[in-house]
């Protein structure tokens, strides 16, 4: 039976008798995630009522993952007293949103970004695994976060970070033997009904291989429902990146003591244009941005000179460098975006681990938890309190409940946190950031001609204030209310310079003004990603 430790829960002895256990101490925590998890990434009943149905579909043949899984699985859902059914549509969910372009263009965009960063620790002889989780799941995830380690008869031990609601291991999680894995989303438009869970997946892999070369060879075996990418490393500093999408997979793999450190994010390694046709227009930029923002961060030197380095870590990528600024034109993401739910690093030859504590954004403010020894003896030490945060932190942590607001079909709110963050980032580059969005949202649900003639003039004023890719979306928002507002068009196509957004401008400028009013609201933005998504 379970041992429950605030924070942390050991599960050993008899498999389903623990998940039914696991079930029942998760009864209530589970409706809200499960609520939450419904509405996820669509602010339509209807539309969330179909991905619902259709997730239920999908999950009958989940009868292609191992038969422990679907045990487990079962006798999760007999503890919870729901139908198994609920149980895998949580699992399955991000499946189906993975591969959302197939019924619903671009709306995949919706799952936002994940980082790694793998480190050599040459004093140790070991790999530090630090991962920052990205997802639109806001308050419910971190509300019930919990650690627990897999103990169980013939499998490897595995200590894996995780939520109500999600009671398998493989999202974020090591094994004994020093292996850990990082499931981060890659966008496509792939369905497999007959592949099997990546989440089913990614757990018996780590129950059952030791190595790099053994995950390599099980990996190889495998057919995902959808497409995924895998980042792993094990106790001797072999690096294994895996991108997996149904039978199709590639891979690269690194001997870490042969580099400083690797940072992965979301860019595919398949390299298929259809697969570049389905990325969001932003997704370069914004990768490209947070990987110039962790460098920015990240100090080698003082890392390689730090005594406790698994800490050290974490507080280097999760402590943001401020900008001062008058605009944001060099302005770069952080690695820890407005959606980062879960931080944590692993040492994966000393079994040790940090992870923040608190809610989303997931930035390193002092408070905790250490675990040590964590296969054999563990402890857990953690911080005694939180060091107030700064109005810089604070304005992050609005850009979150903004975002998750959004989700939830909630305007008024949305309006309120938005505004918020613009006051506390006044005088940083964020400060332009938010008021693009503030602005986008305001022409999505304003409709009166003044408003809109004052809006008009809001964009203007951000001329030369923001990156180029919000540049390019600044410009189409220009086109959109001088269509609205009866003004001549003037083609500024020219200065655009991302592709697509091009092409989307050229299409834009053909339509009258009732398209133009009906399509505002196919308009999703998500400032966790730095982008805008049109359903259209």
């Amino acid at each position: 039976m379970p041992e429950n430790n605030g924070h942390h829960i050991h599960l050993f002895g008899n498999p389903a008798e623990n998940f039914r256990a696991l079930g029942q101490r998760d009864k209530n925590s589970f409706t809200q995630v499960y609520d939450h998890i419904s509405m996820l990434c669509m602010r339509n009943n209807m539309l969330a009522k179909l991905v619902k149905k259709t997730t239920e579909f999908a999950s009958r043949f989940s009868k292609n993952n191992p038969s422990y899984i679907q045990d487990q699985l079962a006798a999760y859902a007999e503890g919870l007293g729901r139908p198994v059914e609920d149980v895998l549509f949580a699992h399955l969910l991000p499946e189906m949103v993975a591969s959302f372009n197939k019924w619903a263009p671009n709306l995949v965009s919706l799952i936002p970004g994940c980082s790694s960063v793998f480190y050599w620790d040459a004093m140790a002889r070991g790999v530090i695994h630090a991962r920052l989780l990205d997802y639109a799941l806001s308050g419910p995830f971190e509300n019930f976060e919990r650690s627990v380690l897999y103990d169980f008869k013939n499998y490897y031990k595995v200590f894996a970070y995780t939520s109500a609601g999600f009671s398998l291991p493989g999202l974020s999680a090591m094994n004994e033997k020093g292996l850990s894995v990082a499931l981060h989303y890659k966008h496509s438009d792939y369905f497999n009904q007959d592949g099997e869970s990546i989440f089913a997946i990614t757990s018996q892999l780590l129950f059952e291989c030791q190595n790099i070369s053994e995950a390599y060879k099980f990996l190889r075996k495998k057919e995902s429902i959808s497409f995924w990418g895998l980042y792993l490393a094990d106790a001797e500093g072999e690096v294994l990146s895996f991108d997996i999408c149904g039978s199709e997979y590639s891979q690269e793999r690194f001997d870490l003591k042969d580099h400083h450190y690797l940072y992965f994010n979301n860019r595919s390694l398949l390299k298929k244009s259809h697969q570049e046709e389905l990325q969001p227009y932003g997704n370069k930029d914004q990768c490209s941005m947070r990987y110039r923002s962790f460098k920015q961060s990240f100090e080698l030197g003082s890392l390689n000179m730090a005594k406790d380095k698994t800490l050290e870590i974490v507080k280097q990528i999760g402590r943001p460098v401020k900008n001062r600024a008058s605009d944001a034109k060099n302005w770069n993401l952080p690695a820890t975006t407005p959606s980062t739910i879960q931080f944590y690093s692993f040492h994966t030859k000393e079994f040790k681990s940090v992870f923040v504590k608190g809610n989303a954004p997931k930035m390193f403010n002092d408070h905790h938890l250490y675990y040590k020894d964590i296969f054999s003896k563990l402890t857990i030490e953690t911080t005694q309190q939180e060091t107030e945060a700064s109005k810089y932190q604070q304005a992050y942590t609005r850009l979150a409940h903004f975002q998750s607001h959004l989700d939830k079909n909630e305007i008024p709110e949305a309006y309120h946190e938005i505004q918020m963050a613009i006051q506390f980032f006044k005088g940083f580059a964020e400060e332009y950031i938010s008021q693009f969005y503030f602005y986008v949202i305001q022409y999505i649900f304003e409709s009166d001609e003044r408003d809109l003639s004052y809006l008009y003039e809001d964009f203007r004023e951000l001329e030369d204030k923001l990156p180029a890719y919000l540049e390019d979306q600044r410009k189409l928002f220009l086109l959109r209310l001088g269509i609205l507002l009866g003004h001549e068009v003037t083609d500024h196509s020219q200065y655009i310079q991302n592709k697509k957004l091009k092409e989307l401008y050229l299409q834009e400028k053909k339509f009258n003004s009732l398209t133009i009013k009906g399509l505002r609201y196919l308009t999703f933005p998500r400032i966790e990603i730095l982008d805008i998504i049109y359903a259209y």
